[in-house]
């Protein structure tokens, strides 16, 4: 009987710990994504998720950043627009700024990557 229950502990604790640790990333956040001009293809980490003005739910950590490394990027629909993309690191302790996921991203598409201001983001 001891060898069950000492069977049991260990296992227990796995699964408190599991709970933990998933119940940490259940959070989400709405980001507004949209592009001047509108109707250009947004690809997140990847995937289609549709065109401009579109709304993107995102999993976030309690502090409301991103959980993993993001990409998102606008692809222009004529040749005269510019490919735009904004990049967000993991959630980092030592500079959470830089993972908070915006309420709105705004890419403007007739602006060269290279000139400030191409892409706005609203926190």
């Amino acid at each position: 009987m001891k060898i069950y229950k000492l069977a049991v502990i260990p296992v227990l604790a796995a699964l408190l710990c599991a709970c933990t640790e998933a119940d940490r990333f259940d959070k989400t956040r709405i980001m507004q994504i949209d592009s001047v001009p509108q109707g250009a293809p947004i690809v997140i980490n990847g995937v289609n998720v549709g065109k401009t003005p579109l709304s993107v739910e995102s999993e976030t950590n309690e502090q409301g950043c991103f959980v993993r490394q993001t990409t998102i990027t606008a692809i222009p629909q004529e040749a005269k627009l510019h490919t735009q993309v904004k990049s967000f690191p993991a959630y980092n302790p030592s500079n959470p700024d830089l993972s908070l996921v915006p309420e709105k991203i705004i890419f403007n598409m007739f602006k060269n990557p290279s000139e400030e201001n191409c892409v706005e983001v609203e926190r």
